[in-house]
């Protein structure tokens, strides 16, 4: 986890690839994260593209790396 605060949008949409290097944790621990979900520490990434690939919101980047 980068010890800076991510440079993000709140409102801002962000796929798995940028999360990751925006946290600097690797997939495998961000997939363990939306697994949890947001109410157990996790992080929710409800959004998806039409495409079917996750999107994950600024405001839940922040509130995850506040922890």
């Amino acid at each position: 986890m980068v010890c800076e605060i991510p440079n993000v949008s709140e409102r801002g949409r962000y796929s798995i690839a940028q999360t990751t290097l925006l946290l600097g944790i690797s997939r495998a621990t961000l997939y363990r994260a939306i697994k949890l979900g947001s109410k157990r520490g996790g992080i929710d990434s409800s959004v998806r593209r039409d495409n079917g690939r996750r999107q994950i919101i600024g405001r839940e980047i922040l509130r995850y790396w506040r922890g």
